[in-house]
């Protein structure tokens, strides 16, 4: 299935990417053009003597290339699948050559031997291995609990001498207590801690005191629960120790109960922390009324296990990871991405998102941020607000950056936006101008 060249564009890993890709859509770089029922291949001339191979597996897609970019994708292929979209005829039909058959039957072995090794059988002696695991969990959790005790007091020795003052210390005041974190297993505190501390440093963010303090008393809370959390129901354990950093195999959550729906893939962000890219895409699935958040990682020329364009909907099974408000999953099973074509109910108003979110937050005290859609909207972007029926605001959060492409296509008029609300302020991620969705993220410019 061929995806349009705004779907194609939405996998760039970076507007760079996407414009060079861009530009080698055209016939008069590629040769050895050719096509199956599952790729696509061509070869384009570079700077050197031997033109770089280029292949994708359409049914993902996937991408591979012999360049020596550690991009994914990568320009050519980016080009490759938008020479498709403008000119499938140049695309014979037929046998794929060896160097993409070998490369499509590695991918497939792969996929085997992951298969097999998921389903492969439990250890020989399950009850030492479960003992096993008791025992490390217990030291770990001792572990937690001294880095805890010190995340208490060094938040309770700052709330007295307030922020004013928390500048000058420099990074170091806060990633010295990260490291801190770091060495008592609490890694996922750890990397709050460090970003609460750089938007200390953050002039773009002109209601940085609210927000840091909005973070650190956030984790105050966790620490609280922490000290509590026998009393808490099991599930929301479960929250607390995932926000600590105690991490939950994708065998444990493919075990769970699928839901099978059509999901509407209508939101994506893509980040990068040293050299570690990070995916977010939010979905929604149509029948069930229900958001899942895909949460995906990369190291270095790592590509993302799943590329779902933003934009796109396909039919399949998400896994929810235990929670008391499960919003995070993995894919399952899916079909073919193809190009969006259902539509979904926005929220009758604000105070329709206030009281959506208030229920969630009863639910899950530890909640970050929420999904929702917003129907007839007016960006006031000099006043930093989005204006809704009878004189309603809602106002835009500070790290969005792409409020005059907002207020381009909604040149005045009632949008429709999808993003997240944090409890302080709306996060816009994507909006729909005459038909088409927009991601800020990848289709607009930074």
């Amino acid at each position: 299935m061929t995806l349009t060249s705004d779907h194609i564009l939405s996998l760039a890993p970076d507007a760079a990417s996407a414009k060079a890709g861009s530009q080698l859509a055209t016939p008069a770089k590629w040769s050895q053009l050719g096509r199956d029922e599952r790729a696509l291949w061509g070869e384009c001339q570079g700077s050197g003597k031997v033109p770089y191979r280029t292949q994708i597996d359409a049914t993902e897609p996937a991408f591979k290339c012999s360049c020596p970019s550690r991009k994914f994708p990568c320009k050519h292929g980016l080009g490759l699948y938008l020479l498709l979209c403008s000119h499938p005829q140049l695309f014979a039909a037929g046998a794929a050559p060896q160097w993409v058959s070998d490369w499509l039957d590695s991918r497939q072995q792969r996929q085997e031997k992951k298969a097999e090794k998921a389903s492969a059988q439990a250890p020989a002696d399950p009850e030492a291995a479960a003992a096993q695991a008791r025992k490390r969990e217990e030291k770990r959790d001792q572990n937690v609990s001294r880095g805890m005790t010190d995340l208490q007091t060094w938040l309770r020795d700052l709330a007295r001498e307030g922020l004013a003052g928390v500048r000058e210390r420099g990074p170091a005041f806060w990633n010295n207590m990260a490291a801190r974190l770091v060495d008592a297993q609490a890694g996922g505190l750890a990397a709050r801690l460090r970003r609460a501390g750089a938007m200390c440093f953050q002039t773009t963010l002109p209601d940085w005191e609210r927000r840091v303090a909005n973070e650190l008393a956030s984790l105050y809370l966790l620490t609280t629960a922490w000290q509590r959390i026998d009393a808490l129901p099991e599930l929301l354990q479960r929250d607390l120790r995932n926000l600590v950093g105690f991490s939950v195999t994708k065998e444990e959550v493919l075990a769970e109960a699928p839901l099978s729906d059509r999901w509407l893939v209508l939101a994506q962000q893509t980040d990068e922390e040293e050299r570690v890219r990070s995916r977010t895409t939010w979905l929604y699935g149509l029948a069930s009324q229900r958001w899942a958040l895909l949460l995906q990682f990369a190291a270095g020329a790592q590509g993302f296990e799943h590329t779902l364009p933003s934009g796109t909907q396909f039919d399949g099974e998400l896994c929810f990871y235990p929670s008391a408000l499960p919003l995070r999953a993995l894919v399952r099973q899916q079909s073919a991405t193809v190009p969006l074509t259902a539509s979904v109910p926005a929220q009758a108003g604000f105070d329709a998102l206030l009281d959506a979110y208030a229920s969630a937050l009863a639910s899950q005290p530890f909640l970050g941020s929420w999904p929702a859609l917003l129907d007839d909207v007016v960006p006031d972007v000099a006043a930093r607000v989005l204006r809704g029926a009878a004189g309603a605001m809602l106002p835009l959060d500070a790290a969005f950056r792409h409020g005059m492409h907002l207020a381009a296509l909604s040149g005045g008029h009632p949008i429709r936006l999808m993003g997240e609300w944090n409890g302080h302020a709306f996060l816009p991620l994507s909006a729909w101008h005459e038909g088409r969705l927009y991601n800020f993220d990848t289709d607009l410019p930074g």
